[in-house]
C-alpha cells in the first residue's frame, strides 16, 4: 500500500487544522460535519465547490428517494431536520422528498453554520501525509497555491473515495466483471412550462405512469429504450424524424420541481459508453456532449409536447452526475446478498428497503426476490462499512463506503448517505474523545448514539 507523492510536506505550513477534517461537503459530508460538531468536536469541512450540498445541489438531483419502509421516515436525526425546514419553507407547496435544489443547498449551509463546524471551499484534496498508519495531513488544490490541513480524524466523503486513494488506500471500482462504472448523467432544469397544458397532454396518455399528478401523487414521465411508454412512440417519430437520436431515448426522465410553478427537471441524458467516472477526458466530454443532448432534447419538447412553447432551460447541472466509482476496503464489505437476504447488524446505523438500483447492469439481481423475514422487509447497513482497514483514523461516508457493486447501487440514495455520515460523525467524534480509532468504537454505541439524537430506527 502506498502512493508515491510528490509534495514536499516539510515546505509547507500548515494552513488550518481541525479536531475532524471532512473531505467532502456533499450528501453525506455535510451530515458528518454537522453531527460531529454537534457532539462538541472541532470539524473543518473541506469542499472543492462553491457550495455545499453535493449531488443534491450541484448535480440537480430529484427527489431525494425514500426508504421505502413502512412507517417512514426511518432516517438519521438530521435528515428528520432537514426535511422540517424544507417543509417550513415550502409550506402548501412542499412536496415529501424533494426540493427546489437552490434552497436545498441554503438550508443544508445554514444548519452548517449553526453546528459551528468550519467551512472552506474551492479547495480540492490533492494529497495526503500518512505515518504509520495514519493521515497526518492532507493538501488541497486553491487558487493560490498548495494549502497544507492537519486533523486527529479523517472523514472521506468525496463521493470518489479521493482522499482515501492519496493516502494511498486501496479500493475497488466498477463492475466486478468489467470494471466499468454505472452510466454518469447530465441533469437539467426547464422553466417557463404551460403546466396545465402538459398535465392535460400526460394525462391524455392514460398510462398511470406518465402522469400529471392531479389525482395523486407528483407529475412524472419516463422513457427507457427496454421497455415500452406510453411517450416511446413520440420518441420514434422524432428519432425517424432526425429530431432526436436513439441515446436520447437509452434513459429518460421527468420531474416536477417543488417550489416552481413552471418548472421541470430531467434525469437525462444518461451515457452509457463512457466508462470511468473519474477520468476527466470523459467527465469533460460528459458535460460538453451532455449540453448539446439537453438542447436538442428542448427543441423536442417544443416541437412534440404541448405546453412547452415558451419554455427555456433555467440551469444545467455543473456537476456530473456520478452514480458509482471507488468504494472503500472497509472493515466490513455490505453486499449484494446482504440486500437480497435482508440482514440485520448490531451496529446498524441507517435501514433501507430501495432496491437494487444498476443502470447498465442487466445480469444483476433482476430475477431475485428477498429473502429475508417478511415481517421486517428491509436491510441494515453497519457501522464497520464505514471504517477503513488501510488506514487508521479515516472513515468514509456516502457512495464511497465498503459495499460491493449490487449493494452501493441501492445504499447511494441520499436519506441512506444522510445517516451515514452522520454515524461517521459521531464516531469520529467519540474516536477523538477518547483517543482511539474508529475501528475501536464499537457499533451499537454509534447506533445508540443516532436514536438519542433522535435517529428512527425499527427495533
Amino acid at each position: 500500500m502506498g502512493k508515491e507523492s510528490c509534495i514536499n510536506w516539510g515546505s509547507l505550513e500548515t494552513y488550518l487544522s481541525a479536531d475532524i477534517v471532512v473531505c467532502g461537503g456533499g450528501t453525506a459530508g455535510v451530515f458528518a460535519a454537522i453531527a460531529a460538531a454537534n457532539e462538541g468536536a472541532d470539524v473543518l469541512l473541506v469542499e472543492s465547490q462553491g457550495g455545499l450540498g453535493g449531488s443534491a445541489v450541484g448535480g440537480l438531483v430529484i427527489p431525494y428517494m425514500t426508504v421505502r419502509i413502512p412507517g417512514e421516515p426511518r432516517c438519521s436525526y438530521l435528515h428528520k431536520e432537514l426535511d422540517r425546514r424544507v417543509e417550513e419553507y415550502f409550506g402548501e407547496k412542499y412536496v415529501k422528498n424533494s426540493a427546489d435544489p437552490i434552497i436545498f443547498g441554503i438550508i443544508q449551509e445554514q444548519m452548517c453554520a449553526e453546528s459551528g463546524a468550519r467551512v472552506l471551499l474551492h479547495a480540492t484534496v490533492c494529497g495526503a501525509q500518512v505515518e504509520e498508519g495514519r493521515i497526518r495531513a492532507i493538501c488541497v488544490a486553491c487558487k493560490d497555491g498548495i494549502r497544507k490541513i492537519e486533523g486527529k480524524m479523517f472523514i472521506d466523503c468525496t463521493g470518489d473515495a479521493s482522499l482515501a486513494v492519496q493516502a494511498g488506500a486501496e479500493y475497488t471500482k466498477g463492475h466486478p466483471k468489467s470494471g466499468v462504472n454505472q452510466p454518469m448523467s447530465l441533469r437539467y432544469l426547464v422553466d417557463g412550462v404551460d403546466m396545465a397544458a402538459f398535465g392535460d397532454f400526460l394525462d391524455s396518455f392514460g398510462d398511470p405512469a406518465t402522469t400529471s399528478g392531479r389525482g395523486g401523487g407528483s407529475m412524472y414521465a419516463a422513457v427507457w429504450s427496454k421497455t415500452e411508454s406510453a411517450l416511446k412512440p413520440l420518441f420514434r417519430e422524432a428519432i425517424a424524424n432526425g429530431d432526436l437520436t436513439e441515446q436520447d431515448m437509452a434513459y429518460w426522465q421527468m420531474f416536477r420541481v417543488p417550489g416552481r410553478e413552471k418548472g421541470l427537471a430531467f434525469n437525462n441524458p444518461e451515457f452509457f459508453d463512457l466508462k470511468d467516472a473519474c477520468d476527466p477526458l470523459q467527465l469533460t466530454e460528459v458535460q460538453l456532449r451532455g449540453k448539446a443532448f439537453i438542447f436538442r432534447q428542448l427543441l423536442f419538447y417544443q416541437k412534440y409536447f404541448k405546453g412547452f412553447d415558451d419554455a427555456y432551460i433555467s440551469n444545467i447541472a455543473p456537476m456530473v452526475g456520478i452514480r458509482e466509482s471507488r468504494r472503500i476496503r472497509a472493515k466490513y464489505e455490505l453486499t449484494g446478498m446482504d440486500l437480497l437476504r435482508q440482514r440485520k447488524f448490531p451496529g446498524c446505523i441507517s435501514q433501507c428497503n430501495y432496491p437494487v438500483d444498476v443502470h447498465g447492469g442487466a445480469d444483476l439481481f433482476q430475477d431475485d426476490l428477498p429473502e429475508g423475514d417478511p415481517e421486517k422487509p428491509w436491510y441494515e447497513i453497519p457501522y464497520d462499512s464505514l471504517v477503513s482497514v488501510d488506514l487508521g483514523n479515516l472513515l468514509a461516508a456516502g457512495r464511497c463506503a465498503g459495499a460491493d457493486f449490487v449493494a452501493q447501487s441501492s445504499i447511494r440514495i441520499q436519506i441512506c448517505c444522510h445517516s451515514m455520515g452522520e454515524a461517521a460523525g459521531i464516531a469520529a467524534a467519540m474516536s477523538v474523545e477518547r483517543k482511539a480509532e474508529p475501528g475501536q468504537i464499537a457499533g451499537e454505541e454509534v447506533s445508540a448514539r443516532m436514536r438519542e439524537r433522535g435517529a428512527d430506527f425499527i427495533e
